[in-house]
C-alpha cells in the first residue's frame, strides 16, 4: 500500500515537472509516447540520437500517455507519437507518427532562428 502511494506521488511529480518544463521552458521538444505502441518503439533510437544532437539547443521531455493522462488530454494528443515544439508554453510545431531525425532537427532549425 505505502509503495503505490510511493508510485502515485512520483508520476504527479514527474507530471508537474514536465509540465512545468512545457509551460516555461525556452525550447522544449516533447515526445508523447505509448510503451506499447510500436511506432513509438520504432522511434526510441531516433529520439535518442535527436537528444545527444540537440544537447544544449532545445530540451526533450519524454512524456509516457498512460502515466501522464493530465498532460496527454491538456495538449490533445490522440496518436502516438506525437512531437510539439515549443517556446515558453507556446506551440510551435506538432506532427505525429514516425519522423526522421532529420525531420525532428528541421523543425527544430526552423523556429531557432
Amino acid at each position: 500500500m505505502k509503495n503505490s502511494f510511493k508510485m502515485k506521488e512520483k508520476k504527479i511529480a514527474r507530471e508537474e515537472r514536465n509540465k512545468e518544463k512545457m509551460s516555461n521552458g525556452a525550447f522544449v521538444m516533447a515526445e508523447f509516447y505509448a510503451t506499447w505502441c510500436p511506432h513509438c518503439q520504432r522511434m526510441h533510437p531516433v529520439v535518442e540520437d535527436f537528444k545527444k544532437l540537440m544537447e544544449g539547443i532545445v530540451e526533450v521531455v519524454e512524456i509516457d500517455v498512460d502515466q501522464e493522462k493530465a498532460l496527454t488530454d491538456l495538449y490533445t494528443v490522440e496518436s502516438y507519437p506525437t512531437f510539439i515544439l515549443l517556446k515558453q508554453g507556446e506551440q510551435l510545431w506538432r506532427q505525429s507518427g514516425e519522423l526522421s531525425l532529420e525531420r525532428l532537427v528541421g523543425a527544430v532549425k526552423e523556429f531557432k532562428d
